[in-house]
């Protein structure tokens, strides 16, 4: 079974039905039906885990403003 789908132009517009053919619509096509393929699943990529950084227990944690002040004054480094 064949699908109805409006007719185009070269450039795209729709093309408009002839009067002058009155048992012909140019204005509709027939498409033939294809069958739809199904999709491949596809698997997600696992990101492996970065590794964990040690800090010790008496820097403050990073990104705040005491542990920035201290690079700045140059007592630790990054």
């Amino acid at each position: 079974m064949a699908t109805r789908k409006r007719a185009r132009t070269e450039d795209g517009k729709f093309r408009g039905d002839d009067p002058s053919t009155p048992n012909v619509n140019e204005a509709w096509e027939d498409e033939p039906v294809t069958d739809k393929k199904t999709a491949t699943k596809k698997t997600a990529v696992k990101k492996k885990a970065a590794p964990k950084k040690t800090v010790s227990a008496d820097l403050p944690p990073p990104g705040s403003a005491a542990r920035k002040a201290m690079i700045l004054r140059g007592e630790i480094k990054e």
